[in-house]
């Protein structure tokens, strides 16, 4: 079987999709298929890039000087009309995989999948507008809304799967579906929707304890908070500072990795509110995570509202399967998930005002948590491993093509 995974985030991009079609890039070569990628030219950057076993076809994009909304279309846009272009370069392949967001690039896809004679799968991290919706991003009526809404209904109808993230995203879909017809017979055919979770990157555990990071943090001397990932507008840090603030428990350090539109804001309201023992740390290196969760005491994992409930971090599959208690601000679905590992706390996002609360609960209880270590990593690796979810995902795509 030839396959051609068409993404604007690839290697060596250190970014959830990047990393989550690698994975699903590795297995497919390991059961014996070739392997082709259409990314973004902007995944490429200045460095050095290592070989890699699929064969990497860099599209031309328009790079994003600034992350205005009109630069990121026409990145997105640049990059979609130029893989088409680019597709020519490929071959023959049996099967596409496109995935979205961004879903400006996802009607593209489609078009290379028709020109090949090849099996359409539209792969949806982040359903289009819903999420936008949810967030507050647009309103149901605006332009933005409409546009989206219109690409997204055209791949629901005529992509041939449509493979999504989580529970509760599988079933929004089949509505979206059998309100668009289904499938191009014009009967609702929902069951071309299908689950292919994120799940726990195994590959993680590959890297060393870095010694010099413990050493600068102190993480093997103070109960350590941690939040790992973007920090913008869809992640509410807000409610930690309101935490750090309100907990008895001053002695904890609380480390802030990653970078976004909210991380000056945020840190000079810790500055203004006296929080001392919050630090903004920049980017972490990703090989790092490992060492990071493994002496943290505990993972923070917020989503700004509860109206995003079929959303689940990847940092809670990571967080869970490294070994490390989970302090989740979210309902549904990954709430279900830290539950069901018995190493963590859920708050919902519209009860913020319990977090304090509920954060000293596990400060003081740390080792009710801690002795679930050994049973969540089990449950990551058997359930939610990424790896072997790619390996069962590849075998259903043989399926697809009989």
């Amino acid at each position: 079987m030839r396959i051609l995974i068409h993404t604007d985030e690839y290697y060596p991009t250190a970014q959830a999709c990047s990393y989550r079609m690698r994975t699903m890039a590795d297995a497919f070569i390991d059961q014996g298929d070739e392997v082709v990628v259409i990314a973004s030219s902007t995944n490429k950057g200045n460095g050095k890039i290592e070989p890699r076993r699929e064969k990497i076809l860099y599209s031309p994009a328009i790079r994003m000087k600034k992350k205005t909304t009109v630069m990121r279309m026409l990145n997105n846009l640049s990059f979609g009309i130029t893989s088409i272009f680019t597709a020519m370069k490929a071959g023959k392949v049996d099967v596409v995989i496109t995935t979205s967001p961004p879903p400006l690039v996802s009607i593209p896809g489609w078009i290379i999948a028709k020109c090949k004679g090849a099996k359409l799968v539209y792969d949806v991290r982040d359903i289009w507008p819903d999420v936008a919706l949810e967030m507050g991003s647009f309103t149901e009526g605006s332009i933005y809304c409409k546009v989206f809404k219109t690409i997204t209904r055209f791949m629901y109808k005529h992509a041939d799967w449509v493979t999504t993230v989580s529970p509760g995203k599988v079933e929004k879909i089949k509505g979206h579906v059998i309100s668009v017809g289904g499938a191009k017979g014009g009967e609702a055919h929902v069951d071309k929707v299908k689950l292919v979770g994120n799940g726990f990157d195994e590959s993680v555990e590959n890297s060393t304890i870095d010694n010099d990071l413990i050493a600068q943090y102190e993480l093997d001397k103070k109960f350590t908070c941690v939040y790992v990932g973007n920090i913008g507008l869809a992640q509410g840090l807000g409610a930690l500072l309101d935490m750090a603030e309100q907990s008895k428990h001053k002695e904890v350090q609380f480390l802030l990795f990653g970078k976004g539109a909210e991380k000056d804001v945020l840190e000079q309201q810790a500055k203004e509110r006296g929080l001392d023992n919050v630090r903004f740390c920049g980017v972490l290196p990703h090989e790092k995570v490992f060492t990071l969760l493994s002496y943290a005491k505990m993972s923070f994992i917020p989503l700004k509202n509860s109206n995003m409930k079929d959303s689940i971090p990847t940092k809670v599959y990571e967080a869970l399967g490294i070994g490390c208690p989970v302090l989740l601000v979210a309902e549904g679905d990954s709430c279900d998930i830290v539950n069901e590992s018995e190493m963590g706390r859920c708050v919902s996002p519209d009860h913020t005002e319990k977090l304090a609360g509920v954060f000293d609960e596990m400060v003081e209880n740390y080792s009710t948590y801690s002795e679930h270590r050994a049973e969540a990593r089990k449950l990551m690796h058997e359930k939610y491993s990424r790896q072997q979810i790619a390996i069962a995902f590849e075998k259903q795509l043989h399926e697809l093509l009989n």
